[in-house]
């Protein structure tokens, strides 16, 4: 059974953090408060980890539950990322955010391609079912 509910909880909290501190460098007042950046980026490989851990168990009505806001996390992550391009007190944590934005890209994208579209692909699954037949020790040296 997925953990949804934990999924969207994660997502929303780093969806008000992102946002957060996108308005924080937008500002022209901005200072880097010591730890923010961190646990933003902290907060993301939780969810990334979370993701990853359940991404056998999520069905599609489960990934509808999710998917909207995984969306704006990562827009938003886009976002803080151009942002936080031209912030010198940001320049150490850009490389880790703009890895973790191709993170949840690459999970969202695997997950609507092998748990959602891929059990409905009838073609798919009847090669998927050869191919589990195929004895390998043979091919073993």
């Amino acid at each position: 059974m997925c953990e949804t509910a934990i999924i969207s909880q994660r997502i929303g909290k780093i969806g008000r953090r992102s946002f957060d501190r996108r308005l924080k460098i937008a500002s022209p007042f901005f200072v880097e408060k010591r730890g923010e950046m961190p646990r933003l980026l902290n907060e993301v490989d939780k969810l990334c980890e979370l993701l990853h851990n359940e991404f056998s168990t999520i069905t599609k009505s489960d990934y509808n539950a999710f998917a909207s806001e995984l969306k704006i996390v990562i827009s938003t992550l886009k976002a803080l990322y151009s942002e936080s391009q031209n912030q010198l007190a940001c320049k150490p944590y850009n490389e880790r955010l703009r890895q973790q934005i191709s993170d949840l890209e690459e999970l969202d994208h695997d997950i609507k391609t092998f748990r959602i579209a891929a059990p409905q692909n009838a073609a798919l699954q009847a090669t998927l079912s050869k191919l589990s037949n195929i004895d390998l020790s043979k091919f073993a040296g």
